[in-house]
């Protein structure tokens, strides 16, 4: 593996642009206009079964009598102020660009095409409605353009955007939409201003569009991802039309609200989506059922888990036909909220171990997260095989890995909570120029998930990492400062976390006579803990004295100092365990929260968890019988009644 991480830091050495734009293109980057959307395109597909969409009328009229080329010299003069013959230029234009060979090459950047669309732009805006589509349906033809801002090709379609934005006014809904409609086979949507305009105006009255215009003015918000102002009107409308819709008008319309990411905050609108997609989920598409897991996931909460549940419960025997992002979507369902659903979890990782080499990066991060996160050990270890057989085929990702830097770091990171690593790997996420292609010049604005991995590096792989590279201390500890929790004061809002860990420390006070501390042992975890030293042959509580704050990891010597290698002190570290730490209705840890004890160990803490479903938060009599049990096997019997007198 080792070959692996040299072969990395060598394709990051010689991507020589600027590190923001340090991009590995991996197909033909020249086109650039039509691309391959199958979520949009599906969506389209859907919108054509509305009575109001029609096709756009194909480009008619006579043909051209002249040669083009002994036209093109003079196009100005002989298309004069007749938008027909710029029309017709135009169309005979797109044909030949069509048409065009090695041999015989033709584009829009022809010089001889100047004056054609010197006469295109200034003729536009005395074009009729009529005109005007037929323009776009003939721009629409091109099947690639090098790129959208070329000369020539920017004139022509930024004219027509011109004209179309200064025409919504007068335009009606459906008119507005039948035009958006024309704009969106040039790709030009989040490009133009017109359909952003466009939306603009309809989105004044989205509680009183028909079922059809709702469908269609939400698919261009999708395109546009730009949410509009009032997309509370679009649940409204959802819900009181609700069964109009068919289970694709509600792919699209989830569509736009993930894009533009707006939750659906209606409780009762999210059952109603739950419902019908239980019912129809032997029919529904792959697509329009991808798009509607990814904003149930987005939108639930613990209210909508069991209608959740029912929807996997449902989902269980369709799972071996529908498509891996489907699969992959059905599995991060719940993810959020701490869902694990074995009975869909455990087919969705027998479709993914047989297409490893099939699967994105972003895929393989993905369900990387879901195993990690869940900690679930499924049968016959086949959760970690599928684990390390994407491990194994990182050294065939290269390009890919370049070209999405941060989804590797977070791969490498949720590989590492499951204990499946390889140094070689880490070490070249590592390397700065990597770090740079990740992050940018300021690698101190990195995620937790860069830090969790030096950490893991660190702590986990103590001796195996000795030579390895690290990521920067100075970057390391900025990063935890600004993803860290604020250790509790009362004199603001506390979170019920807060409030545990205050009670503790009140609760440990009051029991020992002695005094703990709140800190971040591990700062590359959110929450902080709380340390008490014990001396093991008095079995008493010792003072640590006051312990100044730090955002590097707390060994045994920086809390001990001269007195670490006195064997009969043990530093004990109290763990709140949040809601969000455990697997909701199965009490078992999370995958981060069982690292972070298990890291606690290596670096020899005792750790006494509290997992908050068994601290009594209304009694402080409660709070203090259950905190002397829970520190019974640290302290003297002797001692521990002396101090409850």
């Amino acid at each position: 593996m080792l070959k692996t991480g040299r072969l990395l830091s060598l394709v990051v050495r010689r991507t020589s642009c600027p590190p923001r734009a340090r991009r590995l293109h991996l197909g033909a980057a020249v086109a650039v206009k039509k691309y391959t959307d199958t979520e949009n395109d599906y969506a389209l597909s859907v919108l054509r079964n509305v009575p109001m969409v029609k096709e756009m009328p194909p480009a008619t009229g006579p043909l051209l009598q002249e040669d083009l080329d002994e036209v093109l010299p003079v196009a100005e003069q002989w298309c004069g102020t007749d938008p027909e013959r710029v029309l017709l230029l135009l169309r005979h234009t797109v044909e030949r660009v069509q048409r065009a060979t090695e041999a015989q090459p033709f584009t829009l950047e022809d010089a001889r095409l100047a004056g054609f669309v010197e006469a295109f732009v200034r003729t536009v805006p005395d074009f009729t409605d009529d005109q005007l589509a037929r323009a776009l349906g003939t721009l629409a033809a091109l099947d690639e353009i090098r790129s959208i801002y070329q000369p020539h090709y920017l004139a022509l379609w930024t004219a027509l955007d011109a004209v179309c934005l200064d025409r919504v006014t007068g335009w009606n809904v459906d008119r507005l939409l039948h035009f958006a409609d024309a704009w969106y086979p040039l790709r030009l949507v989040k490009q133009g201003k017109f359909v952003h305009k466009a939306i603009w105006k309809i989105s004044n009255r989205l509680r009183k569009l028909t079922p059809d215009q709702l469908v269609r003015t939400v698919f261009y918000i999708n395109l546009t991802r730009v949410p509009v102002e009032n997309m509370m009107d679009i649940e409204v409308n959802l819900q009181h039309n609700f069964p109009a819709f068919t289970i694709a008008d509600v792919a699209v319309l989830c569509m736009g609200f993930f894009k533009t990411e707006t939750p659906v905050r209606s409780a009762e609108l999210l059952e109603r989506i739950y419902q019908k997609v239980t019912a129809e989920v032997a029919t529904v598409e792959d697509i329009a059922l991808t798009a509607i897991l990814k904003l149930l996931r987005y939108s639930s909460r613990i209210p909508q888990v069991p209608a959740m549940h029912a929807l996997l419960d449902a989902l269980v025997p369709h799972i071996p036909r529908l498509s891996l992002q489907a699969c992959l979507h059905v599995a991060l369902l719940g993810s959020d909220i701490h869902v694990c659903h074995r009975g869909t979890l455990e087919p969705v990782v027998d479709r993914f171990a047989g297409s490893v080499q099939q699967l994105r990066l972003k895929d393989a991060e993905r369900i990387a997260f879901v195993l990690a996160h869940g900690n679930v050990a499924l049968e016959g270890g086949r959760d970690e095989a599928l684990l390390r057989a994407i491990l194994a085929d990182l050294p065939n990702r290269v390009p890919e890995i370049v070209q999405y830097p941060r989804c590797y770091i977070a791969l490498l990171h949720f590989l590492s909570l499951r204990g499946i690593h390889d140094a070689a790997l880490i070490s070249a996420a590592f390397e700065p120029r990597f770090l740079q292609l990740a992050y940018g010049r300021n690698i101190g604005g990195a995620g937790r998930e860069a830090v969790s991995l030096d950490a893991y590096a660190a702590i986990n792989l103590e001796g195996e990492y000795a030579t390895g590279r690290r990521f920067p201390p100075d970057a390391f500890r900025l990063v935890c400062k600004l993803t860290q929790d604020y250790l509790p004061n009362p004199r603001y809002k506390l979170t019920k976390s807060d409030r545990m860990l205050l009670d503790l420390q009140g609760t440990f006070g009051a029991l020992v006579r002695e005094p703990c501390q709140i800190l971040h042992l591990l700062p590359h975890y959110q929450r902080p803990d709380i340390l008490f030293c014990v001396d093991e042959r008095a079995g008493r509580v010792v003072p640590l004295g006051e312990l100044a704050a730090t955002h590097e990891i707390r060994t045994r010597a920086s809390v001990l100092g001269e007195r670490s290698r006195d064997d009969r002190l043990r530093l004990v570290a109290i763990v709140v365990g949040s809601w969000n730490c455990y697997v909701r209705d199965e009490r078992r840890r999370t995958g981060g929260y069982a690292m972070k004890l298990e890291q606690l160990r290596r670096l020899h803490y005792d750790t006494l968890e509290i997992p908050w479903y068994e601290w009594p938060v209304y009694s402080r009599d409660d709070m203090r019988r259950y905190l002397e049990a829970k520190l019974a096997p640290f302290l003297s019997r002797a001692r521990s009644r002396e101090t409850i007198k």
